[in-house]
């Protein structure tokens, strides 16, 4: 027998959760030996789309079902989205066909199919384990109408938005006598990174809600401009923000978040070349409650980076702010920028932090000699944190790139962009010769 086989089951499940929606490799897993199969074969039908929940074979398997998606098709065409939902979706949504459903994603519905939803608000309050939301490209009759569909899910701890908007701009701001302020109670909440004009007064109402007092992670994805308002909505319970660095004031945007623990800025293009993460010192040193900070994670662009000149020079004053109060036996650690006793890079402590982590983002993966001389300057950059083995340098490769493609005649776009992503505008270009063809001309795109 397989040594690892004679893990616990639970553990077994969590390694196996990470093949995802791989029905490949899952179903290989099933065929492998009793024990594979009893961990396997929940996740092989652990996600459906809600059109195949009346499938015979598939009726006495919904017990296992974990992820309900409910995304438009072309037989939605013409303002049919209600209809369809009704009769595949609404006879199989309960607590007795579905028990263990505890995520539901809605892509691309309209405004009719997702009013039809909230007709039915009686029967999702019923999902008691149904604790995660995502609306994709959703399209709402107007404000109410999403805090309804929210509202109706009394355990949805996670909530995650991306392009919902409204037709009718009546009821878009949430009066005191608003009847939808009990629930919910996030303690994750993703915004929408575009329609500000629709995100922020969702943003203002779930400030109004239990949530305010609830909330653990505030993800306010890279693209997204609203950085500076989504932060002023939340504060003092939030122990995670991920949050672009565009737009962030030292001292003011964050002033309310006195209990972060961990904190992911995005260095975007635009940040580089504007020098805006020159910044990034200040914001740190500036935070309200340094003494509580343990984790600390940058991504930053490494085409950009790299093309600018003394581009890691915060990064030594980061290291100072971070480090300067750090006794160590062999290094005697002192500040290398003299800073003003009022200044807002007073030298603080950082007693409890543990990591730094610098994410370089690529369209490619660099090779081994680009790797290592990329970590040997940042870690030249802040040799505090890398003696006291806090500094962590990895590469991730990055989707939102595009690669274009130009000839004299010839001019062929390829994306890379997920299909879910919105982005503003193309902002840094580098080009280069092909050594094969002299007359071809490639020039890559860094959208942000």
């Amino acid at each position: 027998m397989p040594a690892i086989v004679r893990l616990p089951l639970e553990l077994l499940s969590h390694i196996v959760s990470y093949l995802g929606d791989d029905h490949d490799a899952l179903r290989a897993l099933c065929l492998s030996n009793q024990v594979l199969h009893a961990v396997s074969f929940p996740l092989l039908f652990s996600v459906r789309g809600f059109r195949r929940l009346g499938a015979p074979y598939l009726k006495p398997l919904l017990r296992h079902l974990s992820e309900l998606r409910i995304a438009w098709k072309p037989d939605m065409h013409g303002g049919r989205d209600a209809e369809v939902l009704a009769r595949f979706l609404a006879p199989y949504l309960s607590v007795e066909e579905i028990p263990r459903l505890q995520k539901v994603t809605i892509r691309g519905i309209n405004v009719d199919g997702m009013s039809y939803l909230n007709t039915i608000g009686n029967t999702l309050k019923t999902l008691t384990s149904l604790t995660s939301l995502h609306l994709n490209e959703t399209y709402h009759k107007n404000l109410r109408d999403v805090q309804l569909l929210i509202h109706a899910l009394p355990h949805l701890t996670h909530l995650y938005m991306n392009a919902v908007t409204w037709t009718n701009p009546e009821f878009n701001t949430c009066g005191e006598d608003c009847d939808l302020l009990g629930r919910p109670e996030l303690k994750y909440l993703c915004v929408s990174p575009v329609y500000p004009s629709c995100t922020l007064p969702v943003l203002d109402w779930l400030a109004r809600t239990p949530s305010a007092r609830s909330l653990r992670t505030l993800d306010v994805p890279m693209q997204a401009r609203i950085g500076p308002e989504a932060l002023a909505r939340f504060g003092p319970s939030v122990y995670h923000v991920l949050v672009p660095l565009s737009g962030l004031q030292p001292g003011k945007s964050m002033q309310n978040y006195v209990s972060l623990t961990k904190l992911t800025l995005y260095v975007r293009i635009d940040d580089v070349f504007t020098r805006n993460y020159e910044r990034l010192p200040d914001l740190i040193a500036a935070l309200p409650s340094p003494s509580k900070l343990r984790e600390l994670e940058m991504h930053v662009p490494h085409e950009a980076a790299v093309k600018r000149a003394r581009f890691l020079d915060p990064f030594s004053r980061l290291d100072d702010i971070l480090f300067c109060h750090t006794d160590s036996a062999t290094t005697e650690l002192k500040p290398s920028v003299a800073m003003e006793p009022d200044s807002p890079c007073t030298p603080r402590r950082f007693d409890a932090f543990v990591a730094l982590r610098v994410v370089l983002l690529t369209v490619r993966m660099p090779d081994p000699e680009e790797r290592e001389a990329t970590d040997w300057a940042v870690r030249l950059h802040m040799p505090r944190a890398a003696t006291l083995g806090r500094l962590s340098v990895q590469f991730q490769q990055d989707a939102r790139y595009a690669l274009v493609l130009q000839s004299p005649r010839i001019a062929q776009l390829i994306s890379r962009a997920p299909s879910d992503s919105q982005y503003d505008a193309c902002v840094y270009v580098q080009a280069g010769y092909y050594a094969h063809d002299d007359a071809s001309l490639k020039v890559r795109i860094i959208i942000s």
